[in-house]
């Protein structure tokens, strides 16, 4: 009887009409059918709901006391398509979980099986856990990953959801928390109790190939509009994001050796 394998859950956001990223993603993830088990989510568009359906869904009060301001309805739906991933891990008692967002592209010559493998070893844990695959991203220390010629880095903060492997701990935490955040607000989920590190160097981007985006327009924060705790806390992060990106603790999104299929 031969023996079936079954590879590492991976879940790629799309939405229903954007067809072309669908046959994208199928094309770019082919090559790795044999050790990833791929799942399509249908993405929330949440451009198309009115402010009224977004306030029913989302605590934008609660969002503007954390960021200054309401979230766009694009935010809202990549925030919640990343929570129906979430939400299929649980479901689904996946120990963890590969997520895509439908643009991403791999850096050239990456050999993903092997990077896999050796992720999935540091996700083996109670400890909740992300680990970013993307750049983008402010760190403060890095770990040798044996037998690789990556590490493993202590994020401060990133940008970007476009690709992640994350835990079932770290799913459900996630999940458990208030409609507020933004799907990157990476500092939050470590505020939570995640463990928020990134592969170094990275090798994952994403690339404006599509005419059709979940979300555009992305503004941060607005911090004249925050309480004052939360107003000292922008201006923390601002200054820490400042020196570690004087001292070379930045992993900036790269372009130029990426491989689109």
């Amino acid at each position: 009887m031969t023996k079936v394998r079954i590879g590492m859950k991976s879940y790629v956001i799309n939405l229903k009409t954007s067809i072309d990223r669908r046959q994208y993603m199928e094309k770019l993830l082919k090559p790795y059918n044999d050790f990833l088990d791929v799942n399509f989510i249908e993405a929330v568009d949440g451009r198309i709901l009115s402010d009224k359906e977004l306030n029913e869904i989302w605590n934008q009060d609660g969002t503007y006391n954390e960021y200054g301001r309401y979230m766009k309805g694009g935010e809202i739906g990549v925030a919640l398509s990343q929570r129906k991933c979430y939400e299929e891990i649980i479901k689904n008692r996946d120990d963890m979980a590969l997520i895509f967002e439908d643009d991403v592209v791999f850096k050239d010559g990456v050999d993903l099986r092997k990077v896999l493998d050796t992720l999935k070893i540091i996700l083996q844990t109670n400890e909740p856990t992300i680990i970013l695959l993307s750049g983008s991203y402010w760190f403060t220390k890095t770990l040798k990953i044996t037998d690789t010629n990556y590490k493993l880095a202590s994020v401060f903060e990133a940008m970007g959801a476009m690709s992640y492997l994350v835990n079932q701990s770290a799913a459900r935490i996630m999940l458990n928390m208030k409609k507020v955040y933004l799907a990157d607000d990476w500092y939050s989920w470590k505020r939570k109790g995640v463990n928020v590190y990134a592969l170094h160097p990275h090798i994952a981007g994403d690339m404006d190939l599509f005419s059709s985006v979940i979300v555009s327009g992305y503004e941060g924060l607005r911090r004249k509009n925050l309480p004052l705790l939360n107003k000292l806390r922008a201006y923390y992060r601002g200054v820490i994001r400042y020196f570690l990106g004087m001292i070379g603790k930045w992993e900036p999104r790269s372009v130029e050796y990426i491989r689109i299929i």
